[in-house]
């Protein structure tokens, strides 16, 4: 029963108030740029930087987000000028979304940003210990997709 319970604190502790921290410490850096993104949203510009102008469902898959919730973070990125949609030439009911000028501007700040939230976070942390810790959460993960794609 305590290994049980000792288990569950520490997913709680890795699943829970870890995230929520390097969160807040990464809004932090962002604001001390002077660029007003969410994790949310920059995790949606960081798919848009590697492939600018696919599709709405293509960032949903990438993100692990819902349609409905992918359309509303891409709502506000519209709005405040960091994105647009174009029609599909091909398909005219798909919308591709591209960078705008804005939204290109801001890519350095907010991997800089990031940088500085992974440097504090992981300070003292050997480079060992990192890379077993990704592979826990990597494995995680595949029981994770591996139990869902299985139902």
């Amino acid at each position: 029963m305590t290994t049980r319970i000792r288990n569950e604190d520490i997913i709680n502790l890795l699943t829970g108030r870890t995230p929520l921290s390097i969160n807040r410490l990464l809004s932090f850096f962002l604001k001390e740029s002077n660029i007003s993104l969410s994790k949310e949203q920059w995790s949606i510009m960081a798919v848009l930087w590697r492939n600018d102008g696919c599709t709405q469902q293509a960032i949903a898959d990438a993100t692990y987000r819902d349609r409905p919730g992918t359309t509303r973070l891409l709502d506000n990125l519209q709005k405040d000028g960091f994105i647009e949609r174009k029609a599909d030439k091909s398909d005219r009911r798909t919308n591709l979304i591209y960078l705008t000028q804005k939204g290109k501007s801001i890519e350095k700040a907010v991997v800089n940003a990031l940088n500085k939230t992974i440097d504090v976070a992981t300070k003292g942390i050997s480079d060992q210990k990192i890379n077993t810790l990704r592979e826990i959460f990597e494995q995680i993960n595949k029981n994770i997709q591996d139990t869902i794609i299985s139902k």
